[in-house]
């Protein structure tokens, strides 16, 4: 399935591609992935899913199967949001369904998700955040008295790892050799990463593979986390919502636990794992999922 969303920079159509895991007929369950993967990476958790849910999986703009832009200019947190809600909304139509049953994001698809959420109240039943990279800012702190710091240590890491990544090899052993078991990859199954491996590396007629999303949209992500900043979506989110935290990730419990209850119906819980939880620790997810 295919959506066209306005690029609102330039005025121009992009295409939007999403991935039907199956399903059809069962309450709907659309799926956001983490910054510079895409919707077939969900394969591991949607396969467990599709008992109960018709899941759908979107590839954000510039990342996957679907459409991209300029850097930084068409890249904005909010159009990723935007896009959401009007994927959302033509699968409402298609499906003629008066909502999504279970909208649920991984990292930066977690804050998109509760983002389109709070743009248009009632989109989602419910909704599930699997490791959100929400800092501290000015805003949060002064408006809730709260004394985190609002240093983000990692952030000018990743951005400068992200912008060093190689983006093309001459075949697809290359990064098999070089990523296994190393970086984001240590800890995951065999199956984990070949998914990785299939789903967010392009195989051109010569055999030569390169990264789907380009790594200068996936710094440009990094960057400006943040921009979209909890204190001011988080109270329209009338839905029920799940805020779990990866034991393994980069976010204090504290923290986690307070931007938890920003949302009126906020529920926090851990989940033992890294960042990554989908990949990492796939029936962990499921089972969250389809008990909640």
């Amino acid at each position: 399935m295919e959506v066209l969303v306005d690029n609102i920079p330039t005025g121009k159509m992009l295409k939007l591609r999403l991935r039907d895991f199956g399903g059809q007929g069962k309450p709907i369950a659309l799926l956001h992935h983490a910054n510079g993967f895409c919707a077939g990476t969900w394969q591991l958790v949607a396969s467990q899913l599709i008992s109960r849910f018709h899941v759908v999986a979107i590839d954000a703009r510039g990342h996957g199967e679907s459409d991209g832009g300029e850097v930084p200019r068409d890249y904005d947190w909010q159009f990723f949001v935007d896009d959401l809600v009007a994927v959302a909304n033509q699968i409402c139509e298609e499906y003629k369904v008066s909502q999504i049953d279970y909208g649920v994001g991984s990292s930066f698809g977690g804050i998109i998700t509760a983002a389109a959420e709070a743009s248009q109240p009632g989109l989602f039943r419910r909704l599930a955040m699997f490791d959100p990279p929400i800092f501290p800012t000015d805003k949060l702190i002064k408006k809730h008295g709260l004394s985190f710091s609002t240093e983000n240590s990692t952030q000018p890491t990743l951005v400068a790892q992200t912008l060093k990544r190689r983006r093309t090899w001459s075949g697809l052993d290359e990064p098999r050799e070089a990523w296994r078991n190393k970086g984001m990859f240590v800890g995951w199954s065999d199956s984990a990463f070949e998914l990785y491996l299939a789903e967010c590396l392009a195989v051109a007629d010569d055999g030569s593979v390169s990264l789907k999303c380009d790594p200068s949209v996936e710094a440009h992500i990094f960057e400006t986390t943040g921009s979209l900043d909890v204190s001011d979506y988080a109270h329209k989110v009338k839905a029920p919502l799940l805020y779990i935290r990866a034991s393994e990730g980069h976010f204090s419990e504290e923290f986690c636990r307070v931007v938890a209850k920003l949302f009126p119906m906020g529920r926090y819980e851990e989940m033992s794992g890294g960042h990554l939880l989908p990949l990492e620790v796939p029936d962990r997810v499921a089972n969250c999922l389809l008990k909640n």
